[in-house]
């Protein structure tokens, strides 16, 4: 009898673990987990905190609406500390520990690439709301990464054209050596030359690098009209703060990529003497935050009610890739890189019918309608390389050390026409001199015989 229910004891035992065991998985299915790469410290900590805010809120807003597939989004966050080491060791965990289907990252278009081959070969989608390098757009990815921000292809031709509207004919350049700064050199100096300017000096300098003496001697040692740096705010502050303390400023200006849009900028490179910001009146280029979508303003004050701030550099483009995930999950029906991957370009693209709110959006694609999401960052069409359009501006740095937003750049300009030589008139030869006495001689005689 003991036996027996020693027996029954063990057999109810373990149903009760296989109910419990069950029970935890149905509730770990109960999930669709989205990883996210952004850098929450490091040269671009100023931006990773932000814009995972406004990925968590476009998060939020798809749970309120039934997440999808019937299942909660989770985020899993990783920083990615602005370092291409630590990137790698997040997106293996992502990919090979987390398994999650989709990456929303990196910050940096240098870390981005560093795991890219991580995330598409293992089928899980990239999606950026920050990359701005040129190289993704033909890297081999099997169409599995994506970006809701332009690429640099366009910004260094409106770098370009902001260094010719501005008068300068001569430039050296100063970049990260990263697949962002290379990739910006290469678009502006092309451009550049061929609007007519001379690029005197090309730099680059270690991302990891603390001291850049050397780096900014070379490219101010050739006298440039202008020095186009591209940087992020912490390495770009202390070249900053090095070129004012060697003069390099007081005959040489210099341009900004939107790396250095920053409100925190002026006051990393400090004050002169005077008590006035290093950096007050430097312009720059950005993509133009005020080409918004037609839900930025709902966007922006949903950021403030949550987080007690505004949303800045980026935010709107995390909260679209966020958006454009869920709703690729919720049409394909299925949580996966490869599916995500085939739904994106549909609920993004037109034609369809154009919605802004998620929640409406998720409703309509569960009716099995057509969509085409206006994100809160302006136009999201993909093209077939994962690519969107944009739109450029200038900016500067106003005296008392905040960002003020300027003119659209127009991306095409006509190259300058190298000037037609006017012909010098040369002194007549001997064959000319004798041909004219000739003419004058016969002219003579004609009136002579006249008279006589």
């Amino acid at each position: 009898m003991k036996m027996k229910k020693a027996g029954s004891g063990l057999v109810i035992a373990a149903l009760v673990l296989a109910v419990f065991l069950s029970g935890g998985n149905a509730l770990a299915a109960e999930e669709v987990k989205i990883g996210v790469m952004q850098a929450l410290t490091g040269d671009l900590g100023t931006y990773g905190q932000p814009m995972t805010d406004a990925i968590r809120l476009a998060v939020k807003e798809v749970n309120e609406n039934g997440g999808v597939l019937g299942k909660n989004l989770t985020l899993i966050v990783e920083d990615t500390q602005t370092s291409e080491s630590a990137s790698v060791d997040a997106a293996n965990k992502l990919v090979k520990v987390d398994k999650v289907p989709v990456v929303i990252g990196a910050t940096g278009s240098g870390s981005s690439m560093a795991i890219i081959d991580i995330t598409t070969g293992n089928g899980v989608l990239q999606i950026s709301p920050s990359n701005t390098a040129p190289d993704f757009t033909s890297y081999p990815d099997n169409d599995l990464y994506f970006r809701t921000c332009p690429s640099d292809a366009l910004q260094g031709k409106a770098m370009a054209h902001l260094a010719i509207k501005e008068g300068y004919t001569t430039a050296s350049t100063l970049v990260l050596n990263n697949p962002y700064g290379v990739g910006f050199e290469d678009v502006f100096v092309k451009e550049f030359e061929r609007l007519g300017g001379k690029v005197l000096e090309t730099v680059r300098y270690d991302p990891a690098g603390t001291i850049f003496d050397s780096e900014v001697e070379k490219a101010c040692k050739p006298k440039p009209d202008f020095v186009m740096l591209c940087s992020y705010p912490k390495t770009g502050s202390v070249i900053l703060k090095t070129a004012y303390e060697k003069g390099y400023m007081e005959d040489i200006d210099w341009l900004l990529s939107e790396g250095l849009r920053d409100e925190t900028l002026a006051e990393m490179v400090g004050k002169d003497t005077a008590g006035n910001y290093i950096i007050a009146g430097f312009k720059g280029t950005t993509p133009d935050p005020r080409a918004i979508g037609p839900s930025y303003e709902t966007f922006k004050q949903k950021y403030i009610a949550e987080y007690g701030k505004e949303p800045t550099t980026y935010c709107s483009n995390s909260y679209d890739a966020a958006a454009v995930v869920a709703l690729a999950i919720e049409k394909a029906g299925k949580a996966s890189g490869t599916a995500i991957r085939d739904s994106i370009r549909d609920v993004a693209n037109p034609p369809g019918e154009g919605v802004s709110d998620i929640g409406e959006a998720l409703r309509l694609i569960r009716e099995g309608k057509e969509i085409n999401y206006q994100g809160a960052s302006g136009e999201i069409t993909f093209d077939e390389h994962g690519d969107v359009s944009g739109v450029y501006c200038e900016f500067s740095i106003a005296d008392d050390g905040s960002i003020v937003l300027g003119e659209r750049i127009p991306l095409e300009l006509e190259a300058t026409p190298t000037p037609t030589p006017t012909p010098t008139p040369e002194e007549p030869g001997f064959e000319a001199i004798v041909a004219i006495a000739g003419t004058l001689g016969v002219a003579y005689l004609i009136v002579r015989k006249r008279q006589g």
